[in-house]
């Protein structure tokens, strides 16, 4: 058994499993109920090796054990170079089962299943599981290192990049935030503003752009890598310095508590708290307040006298305060694109302000009335204690007299509250202290309690970081009972937030997240550009599946690089968190890749995934809309990234294999749990088969573009083979019309009439997708843009057309003719009564909010009457509409959702998986009794009919007086007749 370390006891104890895991034990017990014989551990560990219900097992455990907080906060085994056992745990699952040490799963497996209550021996056990002597060593997930002329590459793109023109809508959004979010009640804890955003949005190019219009010291506080901009190192091992031996010797002695019970504890809890203000307080004033005239009059973070000369002599000139931050930004930026391209001056500034900060630092441990400041561990005793101190007031009387100084300067809004910014880039370093793997909040809310302090003065202070920290750096409002137990001592749990004096709110507010980061830039760049339009809106369908033309879409960070290669190898990692293997059996892989091709969201009434959300965004590119100051649950979604999607096609489909694993993960971990919305008739279903078929048809192909392809060529993928003779009976014109989606978008508007649609299916050409529509269209449930004109001739708008989808999971089969509201002909196979029957209302085709009624083209309209079985009619049936007034529509109406009816499931390979998938993916339907508590919500019933409809003595369903209505209604029944088809297209929920 590995031996635990008295830190590790700690955090074990400080984290318990507190019911885990409860679906481990529930699994363990009907895999063994199962087992014709008693399998031993060690049966089961070895079994695990080549038998899937053993590895589903112990997978289920290793998933378990990873999201427990302990995993995340107890360090990496044998302090290796990963930041915790999250991390090792991470790994391991990723080579799963290949690396699965037999002996060492056998113990962990008896120690759980045995000895629940002891948690000590399970982490002991856990970590046997990377012993030297059993797992050969293996690498961490991290970028892939590029050759040399490929590196040179990106360090030229990167910095031109770096320094052009920043696309301001970021810019602007963060300036309202700022003058907005102060001016409200209750009282503000800081002024500080977390920047909340998943990988390549922007964060750090925005910070700096505000470096423009504002005087800002900046930090970057990355590690050792690749990421840009580089790391102020010195300041990064400042922050993050363990205590000295010699501040322990000072503070470790508790006065108050000196050998009463418990004071070994609370004297390290004090110590911790006492240097983690230290290096807080000391980085502020050193930042402010310590470096030499002749340097700090030319870079951006000055002292008090310095600035205050600097500022001075400039008064003479009358410069404003946006030139005082140009001059200051110039001599602070980027200056080349070798490996590390800072100027001399900002590093010598860093080094200035760290030498400066270790003495204040040191002066502060040694001092006898500060060390007192931590003596009661109270909710915001200590912040009360310092805003009271002597320390704090000398630092006041420092920055008043700099805020003063810089408040004459001529501003272009006085009601910017800003006069100097701080900037803590990568703030999720201060996480991890040096030489150590172990993760502790501490150091990071020591830094925001001093800023706190600072609240009355114009100073802002942004903090930023990709990591998955989240819930670390902006905890939520009204965290849940059970966070009370994540960090329950003085040393690193989040300040109470207190109010102190009359007329104060009982709890101080935390700023909002900035998160308006905007996708899409270059598009939006060109779009805007009355020049630049005209050329995009030209572009040939082959141009759009060209990397140059893909990487305008979603974020800036494809834009960066000039050799697609590069770009793709960087994609292909970044949506999967980094690892240099996709996993197929880990869910969050699988929830990233289908993400990217199928538009998945997670139910929002499940409050178990917002671990994954959280997950997602910090390290899988899941993009952040809004977050939920009270409670931290994030909204988010899937953007529409051409390149992104491309990656995904790429992993899926780089081995046999990983469809049919993804989609068994995908079912069994996140849509039978509830983690996923399924939609209401099967519609992630139906996104399921069309991405599988166009992934059949181009399998796995590494290129650099994505040729177009036909319609013929989709219809062929997507349906069986004992269906083509019918499919190519539809009009060739259809048949050879171009396409190129790769991946869903969605939306939650309904569609436009006439021009707007038309716009719209230009623009999904222009970015490779298709379009989930809203739950409330009334007709169709998915788009699929066409192209009738020649793929390589600039593009002409009226050629656009669409295939629209519609999916039904009812017991009883509907038809074309009665979704439209007209007859269609039976083209094949043929049949005696040629024309289908058409409902009794208006054709949708003659109704003014009918999308495509500006559309020249044929239309193409599948039915998937998914829940259903062919019975005496056809499986796939074509036919076509027989009204000469209008473009004809072409009809493909399948019945049911196996590999009979859709050929490219048997292609793929996942045949075998696709029931369990089917069956999760679709809403159970529920009695008469939840729909009688649903109509308590009268007014979602919009006619006289239909909130005041009965149920049927068999509860069977709902039904409307319709003929009696129409009779004694005074406008002719006419809100009856245009609402009758909306009934056939709401979900079937009361039956």
């Amino acid at each position: 058994m590995f031996a635990l370390d008295d830190t590790q006891k700690d955090i074990i104890r400080t984290y318990p499993v507190d019911g885990g895991l409860d679906r481990f034990y529930k699994s363990y017990f009907e895999f063994v109920s199962k087992s014709s014989s008693n399998p031993s551990f060690n049966d089961i560990a070895s079994s695990a090796i080549t038998d899937r219900g053993p590895q589903r097992l112990i997978k289920t455990l290793l998933n378990a054990l990873q999201g427990l907080d302990a995993a995340d906060e107890l360090p990496s085994y044998n302090r290796s170079s990963r930041k915790s056992l999250f991390d090792d745990l991470y790994i391991l699952l990723g080579r799963f089962p290949q690396q699965l040490n037999i002996e060492a799963v056998g113990i962990l497996l008896e120690h759980v299943v045995e000895h629940p209550d002891d948690e000590e021996s399970i982490w002991s056990a856990v970590y046997g599981l990377f012993h030297e002597d059993r797992v050969p060593p293996t690498i961490p997930p991290q970028m892939k290192n590029f050759s040399p002329t490929s590196r040179e590459h990106f360090l030229r793109d990167i910095y031109k990049d770096w320094n052009r023109d920043f696309f301001n809508d970021a810019l602007i959004g963060l300036q309202q935030q700022m003058r907005g979010c102060i001016n409200g009640a209750p009282e503000y804890y800081a002024k500080t503003l977390v920047f909340v955003q998943s990988s390549g949005v922007g964060k750090s190019r925005l910070a700096d752009s505000f470096g423009r219009i504002c005087p800002m010291i900046s930090f970057v506080l990355r590690g050792e890598g690749d990421g840009y901009p580089p790391p102020d190192h010195q300041v990064r091992n400042f922050m993050c310095q363990a205590v000295p031996n010699m501040v322990r010797k000072v503070a470790t002695v508790s006065p108050l508590k000196k050998g009463g019970p418990g004071a070994r504890e609370f004297s390290e809890r004090r110590l911790a708290s006492i240097w983690n203000h230290c290096l807080a307080f000391a980085i502020l004033e050193a930042s402010i307040n310590s470096c030499e005239s002749r340097v700090l009059s030319l870079i951006p973070a000055c002292s008090d006298s310095i600035v205050n000369d600097w500022v001075m002599e400039q008064n003479r000139a009358e410069i404003s305060l946006e030139d005082l931050a140009l001059l200051i930004y110039d001599e602070m930026k980027l200056v080349s694109n070798t490996a590390d391209p800072r100027s001399l001056r900002r590093i010598s500034f860093c080094d200035k302000v760290v030498e400066e900060a270790d003495q204040i630092a040191l002066r502060l441990a040694k001092d006898e009335e500060w060390r007192h400041l931590f003596n009661d561990e109270r909710d915001s005793a200590f912040r009360a204690a310092i805003e009271n101190s002597g320390h704090m007031k000398a630092l006041h009387l420092v920055i008043e007299n700099l805020m003063g100084n810089l408040g004459k300067r001529w501003r272009k809004d006085r009601d910017d509250n800003y006069l100097l910014t701080f900037v803590f880039d990568e703030a999720s370093s201060l996480f991890y202290t040096n030489g150590s793997s172990g993760s502790d909040s501490g150091r990071y809310i020591a830094l925001n309690r001093i800023i706190s302090c600072l609240r009355k003065f114009p100073v802002w202070f942004f903090f930023l970081s990709t990591e998955s920290k989240v819930e670390k750096i902006l905890p939520p409002g009204a965290p849940r009972p059970a966070d009370e137990d994540y960090r329950p001592t003085s040393a690193n749990k989040n300040s109470a937030r207190m109010a102190f004096g009359p007329g104060l709110s009982e709890k101080l507010r935390v700023l909002p997240p900035f998160v308006a980061f905007p996708l899409d830039v270059e598009d939006r760049r060109n779009m805007r550009d009355p020049v630049n339009r005209k050329a995009e809106l030209v572009k040939s369908m082959v141009e759009f599946s060209e990397p140059k033309h893909m990487a305008m879409f979603g974020r800036c960070l494809w834009g960066i690089y000039s050799i697609a290669d590069q770009m793709y190898d960087v994609a292909k990692l970044k949506v999967i968190g980094g690892s240099d293997v996709y996993n197929p059996n880990n869910n969050h892989h699988a929830f990233a890749v289908l993400s990217f091709r199928l538009a998945l969201d997670p139910c929002l009434e499940s409050t178990i995934s917002l671990p994954l959300l959280r997950t997602a965004v910090g390290s899988f590119m899941r993009i952040v809309i809004s977050m939920d100051q009270r409670t931290g649950f994030l909204h988010t979604t899937t953007p529409s990234e051409p390149i992104l999607a491309y990656a995904a096609m790429r992993h899926l489909c780089s081995r046999a294999g990983n469809w049919l694993l993804s989609i068994d993960t995908f079912s069994r971990e996140l849509l039978q749990q509830g983690l996923i919305e399924k939609g209401l008739k099967g519609e992630l279903f139906s996104r399921l088969l069309l991405i599988l078929a166009h992934d059949s048809l181009r399998g796995a192909l590494d290129l650099e573009t994505m040729p177009t392809f036909t319609v013929k060529d989709l219809l062929l993928a997507l349906y069986a083979s004992d269906h083509h003779i019918s499919i190519q009976k539809i009009d060739t014109e259809i048949l050879q019309a171009q396409m190129n989606f790769t991946h869903f978008a969605t939306t939650d508007q309904d569609l436009l009439p006439g021009d707007p649609t038309l716009s719209l299916c230009h623009d999904l050409l222009r970015r490779c997708a298709a379009l989930q529509l809203s739950h409330g269209n009334p007709a169709f449930d998915q788009l699929i843009p066409i192209y009738f004109g020649q793929d390589k001739e600039p593009f002409d708008r009226s050629k656009c057309g669409v295939i629209v989808i519609q999916n039904k999971n009812k017991g009883a089969a509907t038809t074309p003719d009665y979704v439209f509201g007209e007859q269609f002909s039976k083209v094949s196979p043929s049949a005696t009564r040629q024309a289908g029957k058409a409902n009794n209302q208006t054709s949708i085709r003659q109704k003014v909010q009918y999308a495509f009624r500006e559309m020249d083209c044929p239309i193409l309209f599948l039915l998937f009457d998914l829940g259903t079985e062919p019975g005496n009619s056809p499986p796939v049936q074509v036919s076509c509409s027989t009204d000469s007034s209008h473009p004809p529509v072409w009809a493909i109406h399948s019945r049911g959702h196996t590999e009979a009816v859709f050929g490219c499931l048997e292609t793929m390979g996942v045949e075998s998986v696709v029931e369990t998938f089917f069956a999760a993916s679709v809403v159970e339907k529920r009695g008469i009794y939840h729909e009688i508590a649903r109509r308590n919500l009268v007014f979602n019933y919009m006619t006289q009919s239909s909130r005041y409809a009965s149920p049927k003595a068999d509860g069977s369903e709902y039904v409307e007086d319709l003929d009696g209505w129409r009779q004694d209604s005074n406008n002719d029944g006419k809100d009856i007749e245009e609402t009758q088809d909306s009934r056939e297209d709401t979900p079937m929920i009361d039956a």
